[in-house]
C-alpha cells in the first residue's frame, strides 16, 4: 500500500475512533439502535448484506468517445424500527461525495465516521494531487484553499471533472478498494429506510418491512490466495552496457511471469425437506392423524411444512485474470553514485545516460489467460533492452486484475499487484596508465 494510501486509511480511521466515545447517547437517538455504548455494532442490527449496482454518477467519459462504468457497492444494515444504515466501499464513498445529490449522499440523516469537513480531507487525499490547481484559481479566484473547493463539491456547487489533470487515481481507489471490509469506515444513516428504499443508495435489494429471520446458514467467505510475481533477466550471463557488447549489440532480455490462483468463495446453500406434521383439529374438522396425546387415537389434522435441515457448503474456484502488465528498470541509487562520483573522476564519459527505463510495454508484449481450474497467469518479455549505464537494476512489475464475479455479482474488486526483481549490467573500463 503506498504512503497516500494509508494516510487515507489512517486518516479515516483515526476519525472514526475520535468519534466512538460520542455514541452513547439519549434513548431517542437513532443511532443508538446502531451503536452500544462502547461504540461496538448493536448485534440487534440485521445484515441485510451487500447491494452492487451500476449508477450513471460512476461513469468516467474516457478519450476517444470511450466510458467506465464502475460498480457502486454498499453493505447495508436494518434496523429494529425500519431504519436503514449504509456502509459504501472506500470508491463508493469517493464517488458519492463528488456527486451528493445524485448518489443520494445528500439525503442522508447523519454520517458517523467522517463529517463534511472529513469528506472534505477526504477527496483531497484520494484525489487532490490530481487536480489542475492553477486553472481551479484561474477559474474560480474565490477559492484560496483547496478544503473550500472540495467542500464547494460536496455541496453540490462545483463539478470536479473538469479540473483532473489525470486518471491514476481511480487506480489508487481500486487498490484499497479490494481489501473493502477493513475500510468501509463512513455509516450513512436514512430513517425509515425501509418503507422508502426505492430512494436508498442501491434501492429496494434485501430491504424487507419486516425484518427477515436470522439466517441459519454461515455467512458467505472469500479467501485470497497469495499470487507469484517474478521479473528476473534471462540472457546473456553477463550482460554489458549497449555498444560494448560489439559482436552481438544485444542487450539484455528481461522476462515477467503472473500466477494468480483461484479466489475460493465458499458459500452455504440451505436444504429443506417436506415433513408431515399433526396439528391438533379445530371444531368441524374431521381427525385424521394422530399429535400424540391419546394413544392410537386420531384427534388433529395431518399438514405439510418444509423443514430445514442443514446446509450444503458450495467452494467455487473464481479466476482473476490480468488486465494490465507493465514492467520498469530503475538504476539504483548505489550505481548511480558510483557513475557520477569515483567514475566521473577516472573517465571523463561517465555520466547518466539513461537510468530509467520502461520494459514492457516499450519493448515488448505481454499475454495471459486462465485453465479451466480457476488458476490465471501472464507472461512477458522485453528482448534486447539497451542498458546504457553499468550498476545494479532495480526491476519493477506492476500489475492490474479483473475481480472476480460470481453469478453476476462482484465478489472482490480488481487489485493492483507488484513484484520486484534485479540484476547487473557490466562496463569493461580501460586500463589507466601512469
Amino acid at each position: 500500500m503506498t504512503d497516500r494510501l494509508k494516510t487515507i486509511f489512517l486518516t479515516l480511521l483515526t476519525i472514526l475512533v475520535l468519534l466512538t466515545p460520542s455514541l452513547a447517547r439519549a434513548e431517542t437517538d437513532p443511532w443508538t439502535e446502531v451503536f452500544l455504548p462502547d461504540g461496538s455494532l448493536n448485534p440487534n442490527l440485521i445484515d441485510l448484506g451487500v447491494t452492487t449496482d451500476t449508477p450513471d454518477w460512476m461513469t468516467i467519459n474516457l478519450p476517444f468517445e470511450q466510458t467506465l462504468a464502475l460498480t457502486a457497492d454498499y453493505h447495508r444494515f436494518q434496523t429494529e424500527s425500519g431504519n436503514i444504515v449504509i456502509l459504501p466501499s472506500t470508491q463508493t464513498l469517493f464517488f458519492m461525495a463528488m456527486n451528493p445529490v445524485e448518489s443520494g449522499l445528500a439525503s442522508s440523516d447523519g454520517l458517523v465516521g467522517n463529517g463534511v469537513g472529513g469528506l472534505a480531507a477526504f477527496l483531497g487525499l484520494a484525489a487532490g494531487s490530481y487536480l489542475d490547481w492553477e486553472q481551479v484559481q484561474a477559474d474560480h479566484p474565490e477559492y484560496s484553499q483547496p478544503d473550500q473547493f472540495w467542500n464547494a463539491v460536496l455541496a453540490g456547487d462545483q463539478n470536479a471533472w473538469t479540473y483532473f489533470s489525470g486518471w491514476s487515481f481511480i487506480t489508487n481507489l481500486l487498490q484499497i478498494s479490494w481489501q473493502d471490509d477493513a475500510l468501509r469506515s463512513m455509516y450513512l444513516l436514512y430513517l425509515n429506510g425501509a418503507a422508502a428504499c426505492a430512494a436508498l443508495p442501491g434501492g429496494c435489494s434485501g430491504v424487507a418491512a419486516n425484518p427477515p429471520p436470522a439466517p441459519q446458514c454461515p455467512d458467505s467467505k472469500v479467501a485470497l490466495q497469495r499470487p507469484d510475481l517474478r521479473i528476473y533477466k534471462t540472457a546473456p550471463t553477463y550482460p554489458l552496457v549497449i555498444g560494448q557488447d560489439k559482436e552481438a549489440q544485444r542487450g539484455a532480455d528481461i522476462k515477467a511471469t503472473v500466477t494468480i490462483p483461484p479466489v475460493l468463495f465458499t458459500w452455504y446453500e440451505p436444504v429443506y425437506e417436506w415433513r408431515t406434521f399433526c396439528r391438533p383439529a379445530e371444531s368441524g374438522e374431521e381427525p385424521n392423524c394422530s399429535t400424540g396425546s391419546e394413544a392410537d387415537e386420531e384427534d388433529g389434522i395431518a399438514y405439510a411444512r418444509r423443514v430445514f435441515t442443514g446446509c450444503r457448503v458450495h467452494v467455487e474456484r473464481l479466476p482473476e485474470s490480468v488486465v494490465s502488465l507493465k514492467a520498469s528498470a530503475v538504476l539504483d541509487a548505489g550505481s548511480r553514485a558510483w557513475i557520477t562520483g569515483g567514475l566521473a573522476q577516472t573517465h571523463y564519459e561517465a555520466y547518466l545516460r539513461n537510468p530509467s527505463l520502461t520494459l514492457i510495454p516499450a519493448y515488448g508484449t505481454w499475454s495471459g489467460g486462465c485453465t479451466g481450474n480457476g488458476t490465471c497467469s501472464a507472461a512477458g518479455e522485453a528482448l534486447g533492452v539497451p542498458f546504457e549505464d553499468p550498476g545494479t537494476y532495480a526491476l519493477r512489475l506492476e500489475v492490474v486484475t479483473s475481480g472476480t464475479r460470481f453469478r453476476g455479482v462482484q465478489i472482490t474488486q480488481p487489485r493492483q499487484l507488484g513484484g520486484e526483481g534485479a540484476f547487473v549490467v557490466y562496463v569493461t573500463l580501460p586500463a589507466i596508465v601512469e
